[in-house]
């Protein structure tokens, strides 16, 4: 219970960050239930499959988002 207390609050912070400052924020939380399905959503398993780093895809998002936004900025949206 408590972990889907802590994810609807960092959603809802999220959001608002996003809403009041009119800049896009990427969503980078990992929500595991278990601290294996957190270092398999870290490409740190143990596994034969080892995971998936999704911070390596988030942090790559910010960076195009921000890149976008320059654009944007400057009136160009294709």
């Amino acid at each position: 219970m408590h972990f889907e207390y802590i994810c609807d609050a960092v959603s809802h912070g999220l959001m608002k960050v996003q809403l009041d400052s009119n800049t896009p924020v990427i969503f980078g939380v990992l929500t595991a239930l278990t601290e294996d399905q957190a270092l398999d959503r870290a490409g740190l398993g143990t596994g034969q499959d080892k995971g998936h780093n999704h911070g390596e895809d988030w942090g790559l998002a910010a960076v195009e988002m921000g890149s976008h936004g320059r654009r944007w900025a400057q009136g160009k949206f294709e």
